[in-house]
Formats: structure tokens, sequence, C-alpha cells
């Protein structure tokens, strides 16, 4: 089924229940006239913006067989041939249709960039956490740096001080080794010095 705004039947028509169809009505369109409807048909049936531009071809067919169509037939073209009068409101009725389409656009985009900004606002939230826990333990590492820098300034200072020890240590050998041999020498000369005492010596005395 035709559902153009403009459709109708070619051929008879139909005759309503109950009623009696007028003589225009019941007549049998001839081929001729049928040649022109489909014509007519032809240029119902392209684009509606063309149309209203441009609806002289339709009227001319409507002009050349008005009066030899049923009414139900002359009813469907008569909008069709000055559907230009409806210029205004058809561009009217584009203009809103194409601003709607616009505005839903808008709106769409309008929304995918809250979207893509309440995401924003997360990963910025998650990294502000994220910077804040970093430098948490950052300054915790600090401060067992400045410990161990403590530590191994004190460790450093005493391996100062063993070095230094263990410096003297052979310095000491030495002197006593020397200590050693000038007192075993004068050992030796104070033994060889010691004279044997007579007994008869030792009972005068």
């Amino acid at each position: 089924m035709d559902n153009s705004p403009f459709s109708f039947q070619i051929g008879a028509t139909s005759q309503e229940e109950g009623e009696e169809t007028s003589s225009a009505d019941s007549a049998v369109l001839s081929n001729e006239i049928k040649a022109r409807l489909q014509e007519s048909l032809q240029f119902l049936n392209q684009d509606t913006g063309q149309l209203i531009k441009n609806a002289q071809p339709i009227r001319a067919i409507f002009d050349e067989l008005e009066g030899k169509l049923p009414e139900v037939i002359e009813d469907a073209l008569t909008p069709a041939a000055f559907i230009e009068s409806h210029h205004a409101q058809f561009n009217k009725a584009q203009k809103q249709l194409a601003d709607r389409r616009q505005q839903e656009e808008i709106i769409k985009q309008r929304d995918n960039f809250k979207v893509l900004t309440e995401s924003a606002v997360g990963e910025i939230k998650s990294l502000n956490d994220t910077q804040a826990s970093i430098l948490r333990n950052k300054a915790k590492l600090e401060a067992e740096r400045d410990c161990l820098l403590q530590e191994l300034n004190r460790v450093n200072k005493a391996l100062d001080i063993t070095d230094h020890d263990l410096s003297q240590i052979p310095h000491a050998i030495t002197k006593l080794q020397e200590d050693k041999q000038k007192y075993a020498r004068q050992a030796y000369q104070l033994h060889k010095s010691l004279q044997p005492i007579s007994s008869s010596s030792a009972d005068n005395n």
C-alpha cells in the first residue's frame, strides 16, 4: 500500500456503503486521464523538498483534469498542486528538524565530554593520592638515609680510630723489642759482673 500523503487509487472509485455515488465519482476514468494521473504520480514520488520548490508540473495536470476527476482524487491532488504555498512552513519545519538534530548532537557531545571530564577527575584524584603516598614514602626513606648516614659517620670515625691504633702497634712492638734486647744485655752484663763469695768471708760478715 502506498503511504504517500498524496497517494490515491487510479481507476474506478469505491462506493461508500449505504450512499449513492455521483455520476462523476462513478464514471470510469479514460485511458488518457489515467495516463496523466500516472504522470502526476512520478512528480509526487519525488523528494518533497524538490516538489515544494516547483509544483508547476503537477498543477498543470491538475488544471487540465479539474472537473474530470472523481472528488476523492481531486481532493488528493489539490494539496500537492498548491504545495508551494506551504514553502515557508516547510522551510521552518526543515530548520526545526535541523536545529533539533544539531541540538541532539550537541547534547550527545556534551554528555561525552562530561563522561571524559569525570574520568579525568577520577584519574587526577588517583594520581594525587599516589603522589601523596610516594611523598610520604620518600620522606620516610630520607629519614632512614639520614640515620644511616649518621651511623656510617660513626662507623667511619671508629674505623679511623682503629686504623690509628693499628698503626701504632708495629712501632710499639719495635720499641719493646729494642727495650727487650737492651734489658737482656744489661741483665747479662750484671750477671757477668757477679763474683763468687767465699764461705769464710761470708762468716766474718
